[in-house]
């Protein structure tokens, strides 16, 4: 994946802050429901929460 640019996230959020904060939230909320999996990993839920902030899946509130 080839990661979003800065301007693609200042158009979801006023701050770059916010959208770190959302992303990981969204990541430790993913990581809890995949913990039993073996193949699990972090980095892929953190890619998983940046996709779907993007796509407008979730929304960030401030």
């Amino acid at each position: 994946m080839i990661p979003p640019s800065t301007k693609d996230l200042m158009d979801i959020a006023d701050s770059k802050y916010a959208v770190v904060v959302a992303v990981a939230k969204r990541a430790r909320e993913l990581s809890e429901d995949f913990k039993e999996d073996e193949n699990y990993r972090l980095s892929n839920m953190v890619t998983k929460s940046l996709d779907e902030i993007l796509e407008g899946k979730i929304k960030i509130t401030i």
